[in-house]
C-alpha cells in the first residue's frame, strides 16, 4: 500500500481532511499562501479586502528579500500579511500549531483570535522589535476548517518573511513530536559535549598531543551551537536574553568553529596542510567574529553566505590535504576522509535549506555528531596504539634486563670463587635470618590466633583494615564476647615492630584476658592494665595508647574509655557525627590513674570507627589536628555506602590524599556497624 503524500497549500487553501483523518499525523503548512505585501491586515479587514482585490500568492517557506544589489542592507526590510485556510475535518478535537521563529517579528491569528506573537510587528524600524521564540500554541476548532492569518515585519535581518514552516496537527501529536526533538537534541548535545570534556582530560594528562585540545574545543562549540539554534533552548533557559545577544551568539558559535576545527586538522596533518592556508583561515574567521561583535544584525547577517562560501573553499582544500595523506598511507587518513565527507554533505544540505534553494530537514547536527564520533574513535585508536608500543618497549627492556642479569650472574660466579670465606659467613648469617623469620612467622601466627573475631551475630557486623609495615606490627586488637548480649573491643598501639612488638602484644593480650574477667566497665579495664604495666613492667618501659569499647545490647548502650588516643568516631544512622573522646593518659605512665568513661545510646544503623594514629598522620605530617580532620571528612563521605564497600573506599581515598599506596607506620581501622 502506497504511503499518502502530505498535501500542500494551493491558492491559500489546504485540503487535509483525508490526510489528518488518521492519528499520529501532522501536516506542514507550506505552499501558496495569500500574500498582501506592505499591509498589516486584521482578520476582519481581510474579508473586506478580499472583495475589493485579488490576492497575490507567496510560496511558504520563503522570504520577500530583494537582491542586495538593489536595496543594499535594506533588502530584507518590510512588512506583509499572509493568510490561508486549512480544511482538517477535526471539529471539536484539540489542535496545535508549532510556530518556529519568523524573520523577525510576527502576530498569529487563528479563526480571528490572536493566539501567538513574537516581538513587535510594526510598519517602521523605530517601533519594531525582533524576537526568536519558537513555541507551540493550542486551540479548539469550532468548525471543520480553520483560517490562519500571519502578520510579519522585519527591520533587523537580511531575510524577511516566513522563512520557516508552521506545522499543524492534533495537540498530542504536536507535543509528542516536539518532545522527541528535545530528546534528540539533548542526546546530541550531551554526546558531543561529553566527547569534548573527555578529550580535554586526555589533553590534560598528555599535552604531547595538542590536537586533542582543539578537537575538544570544537566539540564544545558545536554543542553550544545546537543549544542556541534549532528550537532555541537558550531562550527557554534565559527568557530575558535580548534578541541581538542571542543572534550574535548564534553567528559567533558558527564563525568560530571553522578556525578552531582548522587548527585540529592542521595539527593532525601538519605535513600536508600549508601553514599559510591555516593562518588565512584562522585570521579570516577571527575577522568575521570581530565584525559580528562591533556591528548590528542588519549588517552582519549578510556575512553568513560569504562565510559559508569561505568554509566550503576551506573544505575543498582539506580534501586535497587528506588525498595527499591517503596517497602516503598516513595513519587514520581514510577514516578521517569518511567522516569529513559525511560532515560536508550535511553542511552543504543545510546551506541549501537555509537559503531556501531546496526544502528538507536540517542535517548538520547529525553530520557533526557522526564526524566527531568517528574522530573520537580515531583518537582513541591512536592512544591505544601508543599503549601497545609502550608494552613492546617494556618487553624489549625486559629482554635487555635478562641479558644484563645473565652477565651479572657470570660476574657473581667469578666473585664467589674469590670470596669463599664471605660465602660461609653469609650462609651462617642466612641461617640466623631464617631462624628469625621462623620466629616472626610463629609470632604472626600467635597474633592472628588471638585477634580472631568471635561470632557477633545478630548484633554487630565488623570489618577490619589491618596494615602492619613488618611481618608483625605494633598495633594489636581483640574482640571478646563477654555475654550473649555484651561485647568488648580492645585496640592498642605497642611500641616497635617485629619480635619486640610481638612480645609486647602477647603481654598486652595476656593482661587483657586476665583483667577482662573482673573489669565490668571499659575504664576499669584500663585502670587494671595501667597499674599492672606500671608496677610489674617498669623496667621494660612498656607504654602504649589503648581503646576499650563495650556494647551492652541488653540496655542498647555503648561504653567507651580511651587512654592516650585521639578522638574516635561514632557515625549515627541519621548522619550526625559524635566524637568518642579520650578519657586518660597512655597505659603505664601514671600510677593509680582512674580513667573516665563515656556512655551513649546505640541503635541499628549506627557506625563506629576505631583507629590508630598511623592510619591518618601521613595526611598532614606537620599538623596532626588537620590530618585527623581530613580523616573525618573521608569517613563522613561513606555514610551512604553499603557495609562491604566502606573500608575499601576509605583506603582508596586515603591513598589518593597521601599520593601513595602504602603507610609508613602500622595502621589499623576497626569498622563496626550495629545491626
Amino acid at each position: 500500500m502506497s504511503k499518502e503524500a502530505p498535501p500542500k497549500v494551493e491558492k491559500g487553501v489546504l485540503s487535509a481532511e483525508s490526510y489528518l483523518s488518521s492519528s499520529s499525523k501532522t501536516v506542514e503548512l507550506k505552499g501558496e499562501w495569500e500574500y498582501y505585501p506592505g499591509l498589516l491586515i486584521s482578520p476582519l479587514e481581510l474579508e473586506i479586502l478580499k472583495t475589493n482585490r485579488e490576492p497575490h500568492f507567496f510560496e511558504v517557506p520563503g522570504v520577500w528579500s530583494d537582491s542586495f544589489w538593489k536595496r543594499g542592507f535594506l533588502a530584507g526590510d518590510g512588512y506583509a500579511t499572509f493568510s490561508m485556510k486549512v480544511h482538517h475535518g477535526l471539529k471539536g478535537i484539540p489542535l496545535s500549531v508549532k510556530v518556529p521563529e519568523m524573520e523577525t517579528a510576527y502576530n498569529l491569528f487563528v479563526d480571528g483570535v490572536k493566539i501567538s506573537s513574537n516581538g513587535v510587528v510594526t510598519t517602521s524600524y523605530q517601533t519594531g522589535k525582533p524576537e526568536y521564540r519558537p513555541r507551540i500554541v493550542d486551540f479548539f476548532p469550532k468548525e471543520n476548517q480553520t483560517s490562519i492569518l500571519l502578520q510579519i515585519s522585519n527591520y533587523h535581518h537580511r531575510k524577511g518573511g516566513p522563512a520557516q514552516i508552521l506545522v499543524l496537527g492534533r495537540t498530542s501529536d504536536i507535543h509528542h513530536q516536539f518532545e522527541f526533538e528535545i530528546l534528540r537534541d539533548m542526546l546530541l548535545v550531551g554526546s558531543i559535549l561529553f566527547m569534548g570534556i573527555y578529550h580535554l582530560f586526555l589533553f590534560w594528562n598528555r599535552k604531547k598531543d595538542p590536537f586533542t585540545y582543539w578537537f575538544a574545543l570544537t566539540c564544545i562549540l558545536v554543542a553550544l551551537r545546537v543549544f542556541i539554534t534549532g528550537n532555541k533552548y537558550i531562550v527557554h533557559l534565559y527568557p530575558n536574553i535580548s534578541w541581538e545577544v542571542h543572534l550574535k551568539l548564534s553567528y559567533l558559535s558558527f564563525f568560530l568553529i571553522t578556525p578552531i576545527f582548522a587548527r585540529y586538522v592542521y595539527l593532525l596533518f601538519n605535513q600536508y596542510f600549508s601553514r599559510r592556508v591555516y593562518e588565512l583561515i584562522k585570521y579570516s574567521g577571527f575577522v568575521f567574529c570581530f565584525i559580528v561583535f562591533v556591528t548590528r544584525s542588519s549588517f552582519y547577517t549578510y556575512l553568513m553566505v560569504p562565510f559559508q562560501v569561505f568554509t566550503l573553499l576551506g573544505a575543498i582544500y582539506t580534501f586535497f590535504v587528506i588525498a595527499r595523506a591517503i596517497r602516503d598511507s598516513s595513519p587514520g587518513s581514510l577514516i578521517f576522509l569518511f567522516s569529513f565527507i559525511i560532515f560536508i554533505a550535511s553542511f552543504v544540505n543545510d546551506i541549501l535549506v537555509n537559503n531556501l534553494i531546496i526544502h528538507g530537514p536540517l542535517l548538520i547536527h547529525l553530520g557533526i555528531f557522526t564526524m566527531f564520533f568517528v574522530q573520537s574513535v580515531y583518537i582513541a585508536r591512536n592512544f591505544s596504539k601508543g599503549f601497545v608500543e609502550a608494552e613492546n618497549l617494556a618487553g624489549e627492556l625486559s629482554d635487555k634486563n635478562k641479558t644484563l642479569q645473565s652477565m651479572q650472574n657470570q660476574l657473581t660466579e667469578l666473585n664467589e670463587r674469590l670470596e669463599t670465606r664471605v660465602k660461609d659467613k653469609t650462609e651462617e648469617l642466612q641461617g640466623k635470618l631464617d631462624q628469625i623469620g621462623k620466629d616472626m612467622r610463629l609470632a604472626k601466627s600467635i597474633i592472628q590466633s588471638v585477634t580472631k573475631l568471635p561470632d557477633l551475630e545478630p548484633f554487630l557486623k565488623v570489618d577490619i583494615l589491618y596494615k602492619p609495615i613488618a611481618e608483625v606490627g605494633g598495633d594489636i586488637y581483640f574482640v571478646k564476647r563477654i555475654q550473649d548480649f555484651y561485647y568488648r573491643f580492645f585496640l592498642g598501639d605497642a611500641t616497635g615492630h617485629g619480635l619486640q612488638a610481638a612480645l609486647y602484644s602477647m603481654m598486652i593480650q595476656s593482661e587483657f584476658e586476665r583483667v577482662s574477667a573482673v573489669a565490668m566497665r571499659p575504664n576499669d579495664l584500663l585502670f587494671y592494665m595501667n597499674q599492672h604495666f606500671y608496677d610489674k613492667n617498669a623496667d621494660l618501659q612498656i607504654y602504649f595508647p589503648a581503646i576499650v569499647l563495650d556494647f551492652d545490647f541488653h540496655q542498647k548502650i555503648l561504653r567507651y574509655a580511651g587512654g592516650g588516643v585521639q578522638n574516635q568516631i561514632h557515625l549515627k544512622k541519621n548522619g550526625f557525627t559524635a566524637m568518642l573522646e579520650n578519657t586518660g593518659p597512655i597505659i603505664g605512665i601514671l600510677e593509680h590513674y582512674r580513667y573516665g568513661i563515656t556512655e551513649s545510646k546505640v541503635e541499628s544503623g549506627d557506625r563506629i570507627f576505631l583507629f590508630t594514629d598511623g592510619l591518618f598522620e601521613e595526611l598532614n605530617e606537620s599538623d596532626g589536628a588537620q590530618a585527623w580532620e581530613d580523616l573525618l571528612k573521608i569517613i563522613q563521605v561513606t555514610v551512604s555506602l553499603p557495609f562491604a564497600e566502606v573500608l575499601p573506599a576509605i583506603q582508596n581515598m586515603l591513598f589518593q590524599r597521601m599520593n601513595k599506596s602504602q603507610w609508613k607506620d602500622d595502621s589499623t581501622l576497626i569498622f563496626i556497624e550495629v545491626t
